[in-house]
């Protein structure tokens, strides 16, 4: 049996099966998600991101966003991978492998060089997916500050 995979850019019509995943997503990694206007702002595609859908057969099975950022560092931009989720029931068959190739065209299209993402340390099955790529890891701490918070 011979199943029909996408991996194209979003579009409006999407919004509610990216919500959907970006939901799965934050509870994979161990968060819950604060509804504030998410499917709203997917609705009317009002963000800087591409955002990229994996599609089984019709059927939206996970997702990539990315953004292009600037390394002061490196005094040049590069690509950021900000999510790549997949379901549980389709890990394992190409597929992240695959939609990392899409990023990396994508990249190449903005005549940029490089790719950088963070995961979980907690997220061992995708490290280990990420360095058999050969993708290089850097320990680093994230934090996370609401400013109109702080007194």
């Amino acid at each position: 049996m011979n199943q029909r995979i996408d991996i194209r850019m979003s579009c409006s019509d999407d919004a509610y099966d990216i919500w959907q995943l970006m939901c799965e997503h934050a509870d994979y990694e161990g968060h819950t998600l604060v509804v504030s206007g998410q499917l709203q702002t997917l609705q009317n595609q009002t963000y800087p991101a591409a955002i990229w859908v994996v599609e089984i057969d019709g059927s939206i099975v996970g997702y990539m966003s990315l953004i292009k950022q600037f390394s002061t560092w490196d005094m040049k931009h590069y690509l950021y991978l900000d999510c790549l989720y997949l379901r549980p029931e389709v890990r394992g068959k190409g597929l992240g492998k695959a939609m990392l190739m899409k990023a990396s065209e994508f990249a190449q299209e903005l005549s940029l060089s490089e790719i950088q993402w963070q995961t979980p340390t907690s997220n061992t099955n995708a490290i280990g997916f990420y360095r058999r790529l050969g993708a290089i890891d850097k320990e680093k701490q994230r934090f996370f500050w609401n400013h109109n918070e702080f007194n």
